[in-house]
């Protein structure tokens, strides 16, 4: 039987036969599923939510050493971690005023406020305490010493701040 006469024949017993109808549906129904089901699991890596700024600061500064560091000739798949001091430093334009009182000179700051709002001169990102980094090709010494020099030159880090290791 040719496959033509196949596909003619199944077609003629899906218009008759309701059982057989009933089980293709089924059929693409369980296929549709399959495919919905993959496509949300297997979707673009998830969005991370985050509650402060510092931690999408340390977040995305991972991302980025790490796709970087992955275009480096040899070093192959590299997973990175970072950490900071502490929180984000908020730097306030302030007016001071000076008063004489009889205990002698008294200097007060207040926040200048625009709109009922502090005004921010500049927000400091914390300082990087150490990097970690996990590279397939780490145990090359070229391709650590690249690795080190790019993570070296991006953060303005210490040699002594950096730890490679490589990935089993």
């Amino acid at each position: 039987m040719s496959e033509n006469s196949r596909i003619k024949s199944l077609i003629r017993k899906l218009k008759t036969d309701g059982k057989t109808r009933l089980i293709a549906v089924i059929a693409c129904v369980i296929i549709l599923v399959l495919i919905i089901g993959v496509n949300l699991f297997s979707g673009s890596e998830k969005e991370e939510s985050f509650s402060d700024p510092v931690s999408e600061y340390v977040y995305s500064l991972e991302k980025k050493l790490q796709h970087l560091l992955e275009q480096v000739d040899g070093a192959g798949k590299v997973s990175v971690a970072i950490s900071v001091e502490s929180g984000m430093e908020t730097v306030l334009a302030m007016t001071t005023t000076t008063k004489e009182t009889s205990a002698g000179r008294e200097t007060v700051s207040t926040p200048v406020m625009v709109n009922g709002k502090t005004v921010v001169l500049k927000e400091k990102y914390p300082k990087i305490n150490g990097v970690l980094i996990v590279a397939e090709g780490a145990n090359s010494i070229s391709v650590y010493t690249k690795i080190q020099q790019a993570a070296l030159s991006l953060l303005d880090v210490k040699v002594g701040q950096i730890e490679i290791l490589t990935m089993k």
